[in-house]
């Protein structure tokens, strides 16, 4: 079920495996206990997640590029896809990239 009005925040800071990236994922987003800790699961539960005035940042995410560049790569396009679902859908879905303290918007 989509939620209205929330802000998310995953933080990155010191992954170094996989499976870290995907516990921040599932803290910082609030998923389930049953989240697969992959990508096609991460696309079905952001889905989930995004809603109206809904704001996600994903912080330190320059750690994440430094596990494994490439990886870094599906997860930002799993965003992307996100949020042009969420364009379709919702009013003010806001997706918010961080590395080294600078902010980008994705989409």
């Amino acid at each position: 079920m989509e939620q209205d009005n929330m802000t998310y925040t995953v933080d990155f800071e010191g992954v170094h495996y996989y499976s870290e990236i995907h516990k921040a994922l599932k803290e910082g987003l609030k998923f389930p206990e049953y989240y697969g800790e992959n990508l096609d699961a991460l696309r079905d539960c952001i889905r989930e997640t995004v809603g109206n005035n809904v704001k996600i940042i994903l912080n330190n995410y320059q750690d994440v590029e430094k596990v494994h560049k490439g990886y870094s790569k599906k997860i930002l396009e799993v965003f992307k896809d996100a949020k042009e679902f969420a364009d379709r859908l919702y009013k003010g879905t806001i997706i918010i990239v961080v590395r080294d303290g600078v902010e980008s918007e994705i989409g």
